[in-house]
């Protein structure tokens, strides 16, 4: 592992614009990384703002800092729908096209957090390289394009196989220890385990903090006597909406006067409305679409209690969020749930997806006396404020 210290920045390259609203872990994550490094870090990423020009190192300002920046050009998706080309793909050949570009700046290391990325920077040579881990899944074979599951596998040895050969002097996992164990299981050990560290999700504990709920619903039009559920992050199937619709229909059995809250959007919006309507509980759920970070703690606020229903997931920013809230969470048994939720103290974990089951864990949680106190204090292990100490520990490149 290299440690000389260097006045060249690090490279983040990333998809997401960091200076814009975060829409995913992701982008949140790179925003966190400017917010604790600031001009420690060069940053390359797509840009929506038509102001900034195209292919070139600017500087731009963000916060106190200002940050070396090179814009990809702009990205618009529908925020209903899938793109017709997946954005995984499309910004990897929007990488390859700049990266000339890119590399006529000089770097003391390379931060990635991507796979696309990745494939990108390969063919090139870097001083050090973090690679970072958004969960340990194969994000291929748990596509939202049916089509493209079956090519997980072969995606997963490319990966591997790039990874091993860039040779990273550190990787970091946004996974519990379970799933990063069942990953070197799964890609047979081909990564060095000595170089592998744990690395959960931060939240900006600035930004999700405890709110009075009272008052958040009335800026939100929510009666103060209804029972409010609450679940965030885009509307596709690796979220498990469909459970939390089944579970709501036996929620609704005790809690007839009750609101089943969808912050966010995407492309099973109009399937998530069909099945509402099939079971009868359409006027009891609203979906906000994608709002400002500002408006989801108000949201997070307004709940009684705070829904995942997710197949899979890396470490949950949602939950992370929720709990700096200070609110109970029940989740199902995802990768970090059993670190953030404590059974019976801040929430629960459902093991199964049974609907009956999930509902009786989120009417368990209602009658937890001391959540708010307990997901605050574990909140506090994953608070952006760690951020900047935790990571260049593990990566001397970024010391400040």
């Amino acid at each position: 592992m290299k440690h000389e210290q260097s006045s060249k920045p690090v490279l983040l390259l990333t998809e997401g614009d960091p200076w814009g609203e975060p829409k995913g872990g992701q982008t949140t994550f790179a925003k966190h990384l400017l917010t604790a490094f600031g001009p420690k870090l060069a940053v390359s990423s797509h840009c929506n703002d038509l102001s900034i020009p195209k292919g070139y190192w600017i500087q731009r300002q963000f916060k106190d800092h200002s940050v070396w920046f090179l814009n990809r050009g702009p990205v618009y998706h529908g925020k209903d729908k899938k793109p017709l080309i997946p954005a995984r793909i499309s910004a990897y050949f929007r990488a390859m096209l700049y990266m000339r570009q890119i590399r006529k700046k000089e770097f003391s290391g390379l931060l990635l957090d991507s796979p696309e990325m990745l494939f990108a920077a390969f063919p090139y040579i870097w001083q050090s390289i973090c690679y970072r881990f958004a969960g340990v899944n194969n994000p291929v074979a748990n596509s939202r394009y049916p089509w493209a599951r079956v090519l997980g596998h072969g995606f997963e040895q490319i990966f591997i196989s790039c990874l091993k050969r860039v040779n990273p002097d550190v990787m970091i996992a946004a996974a519990d220890q379970d799933a990063i164990e069942e990953f070197f299981k799964r890609t047979s050990g081909k990564l060095n385990r000595a170089r592998f560290f744990q690395f959960p999700t931060r939240v900006d504990t600035e930004m999700f903090l405890p709110m009075d709920k009272n008052e958040v619903r009335r800026v939100l039009g929510i009666p103060e006597n209804t029972k409010v559920f609450v679940a965030t992050g885009r509307l596709c199937w690796i979220k498990g909406w469909d459970l939390l619709l089944e579970a709501f229909v036996e929620i609704r059995k005790r809690y007839a006067d009750s609101l089943l809250i969808f912050v966010g959007d995407g492309e099973d919006h109009a399937k998530l409305e069909s099945l509402s309507k099939l079971l009868d509980i359409y006027d009891h759920i609203r979906i906000s679409g994608f709002l400002p970070q500002r408006e989801v703690v108000r949201y997070m606020n307004a709940a009684d209690v705070c829904v995942v229903a997710s197949h899979r997931e890396g470490w949950s920013l949602a939950m992370c969020e929720m709990i700096a809230c200070g609110k109970p969470v029940v989740s199902t048994d995802v990768s970090g749930s059993r670190d953030m939720v404590v059974d019976g103290l801040n929430g629960f974990v459902v093991s199964k997806r049974d609907p009956t089951e999930y509902c009786r864990k989120v009417l368990g949680a209602m009658e937890l006396t001391h959540a708010s106190e307990h997901s605050l204090f574990i909140s506090q292990n994953y608070a952006l404020t760690n951020l900047s100490c935790a990571l260049s520990s593990l990566w001397p490149q970024l010391k400040k």
